[in-house]
């Protein structure tokens, strides 16, 4: 017989910031499996540090698993560096979670960077075929 059809998940990415004084934490960044690959990992993390950037935020700081090497590299596009590492942080796993940070978000270079950014993000979900209700980008 024919495979069983495949339903698209209802949520296929979330992500979450708390901000903290002048510092934005982004605790959480997830894009369903199915998905991945796509640029929206890059479309949610540049949202969230235009909602950093718009709260007059001036750095951001995250925790990431060390063997996430897809996620370590798409920070580090964007100006993260490693600040530290946490022991054992991952309970399921055991694994040590880097401490990565960006600092500068208030500076006008960051802006035009965030710019210029979004317009390589947009064209890339535009040629997978993904097109945006909304602009999550209003700059």
């Amino acid at each position: 017989g024919a495979p069983p059809l495949q339903i698209p998940p209802t949520l296929i990415g979330i992500g979450c910031l708390w901000a903290i004084l002048e510092e934005a934490h982004i605790i959480m960044l997830a894009i369903h499996p199915q998905f991945q690959g796509q640029g929206l990992g890059q479309a949610l993390l540049l949202a969230l540090l235009k909602s950093a950037c718009d709260r007059q935020l001036e750095r951001a700081t995250l925790e990431v698993r060390d063997s996430n090497l897809a996620a370590v590299s798409l920070y580090k596009k964007f100006g993260f560096k490693e600040a530290g590492r946490r022991k054992r942080y991952y309970e399921d796993t055991g694994e040590d979670a880097l401490v990565m940070w960006r600092s500068g978000l208030e500076k006008p270079e960051f802006q035009r960077y965030l710019a210029d950014e979004k317009r390589e993000i947009c064209d890339r979900l535009h040629q997978k075929n993904w097109h945006l209700a909304i602009d999550i980008f209003d700059f």
